[in-house]
């Protein structure tokens, strides 16, 4: 039998923590990754330097991943992480996941929309907007879309943070903020226990380390897209009481094994500069995990002063506009 004979003929089984070598084959994953770094890095590029070779740069990206009839993609996910067997080939809700990468695209197009930038044009911008609606829409009603909006896990984190990140980028902050308020009094509420412990990521086999770490990741996106909408998620408590810290302080009491220590790293730059580290505990750990941590770009975009209810230092600086004013987020509203 051919190889791929397999794809159509033999059934498929999941096993947790193992890929299909079949996915080497794919360059879809990889290219909205490596997309999202590009557009990120170019923009923030653009900001720091006044250089328009930057902006040039992420526009080009974009109408070609997005936008240009020949190349751009199709503003859903029909086929994403495709189960391949008798009867089958389609995606799966796990598919989601991959298109996290839309959290930084966001960012980076937010910043193109600045002034006196001649390659992001209102013509580039309206088309944009009008992909990602149409993808918003998608991730509403499909059943993939859905599906993935119901993930307790890691899933479930990237999936509203996503969501939210997109919502924003189309003017719909309402949206946005109904968005994060369904994660909080939803998926959050189990997502971490009392001691700090994330079930759900701790349960996975092999690499149990990377998916606290991962879970963190989307965690902090979700919180930091709240902090820009003038919402205060930061101290918000799980059933048991735990809050996204207690998460963090857990985590980094976890031995990798053989996993990768610097995973964490951004995190607990980003608790640090969240909640403060007046014993020096975050400090402790980010030069033992990684002694060049001062020089990542993570310690770049995670310090006190880019967070609106950072206790570390105090600002009521507003990034995004909002339609009203809040200084906590009040889950019952």
């Amino acid at each position: 039998m051919a190889p791929s004979a397999t794809w159509t003929t033999c059934p498929y089984k999941t096993k947790d923590g193992q890929a299909n070598p079949d996915v080497r084959q794919l360059v879809g994953v990889n290219a909205i990754q490596a997309l999202s770094q590009a557009v990120f890095y170019n923009t923030i590029a653009y900001s720091l330097s006044g250089s328009s070779q930057y902006a040039k740069s992420a526009a080009s990206f974009i109408d070609t991943f997005f936008l240009n009839s020949g190349t751009g993609m199709n503003p859903n996910i029909n086929y994403g992480q495709l189960i391949r067997g008798p009867g089958r080939q389609q995606g799966q809700f796990m598919g989601v996941l991959d298109f996290r990468g839309m959290i930084k695209i966001v960012n980076g197009i937010l910043l193109l929309r600045a002034p006196k930038n001649s390659y992001w044009t209102s013509s580039m911008d309206n088309a944009m907007t009008s992909w990602v609606k149409t993808y918003i829409q998608w991730i509403q009603q499909s059943d993939i879309g859905v599906a993935a909006s119901k993930a307790t896990n890691n899933h479930g984190t990237f999936y509203h943070a996503q969501a939210a990140a997109l919502q924003v980028l189309v003017g719909d902050e309402v949206g946005a903020r109904q968005t994060i308020k369904d994660f909080f009094t939803g998926a959050y509420r189990d997502q971490i226990a009392a001691n700090g412990e994330q079930p759900w990521e701790a349960a996975r086999k092999g690499k149990s380390f990377h998916y606290r770490c991962f879970n963190l990741e989307a965690l902090f996106a979700i919180g930091k897209i709240a902090d820009q909408l003038g919402l205060n998620v930061w101290a918000l408590k799980t059933k048991s009481g735990a809050t996204i810290q207690d998460a963090v302080d857990y985590t980094m009491t976890v031995s990798p094994g053989d996993e990768d220590i610097t995973e964490l790293a951004p995190h607990v730059a980003a608790a640090s500069a969240i909640y403060g580290d007046p014993k020096g505990r975050y400090a402790k750990f980010l030069a033992r995990a990684d002694s060049h941590y001062s020089e990542q770009p993570y310690w770049y975009y995670d310090q006190p002063s880019a967070f609106t209810f950072s206790t570390a230092v105090k600002t009521n600086r507003r990034r995004l506009s909002t339609r009203d004013e809040f200084e906590t987020y009040d889950l019952g509203s």
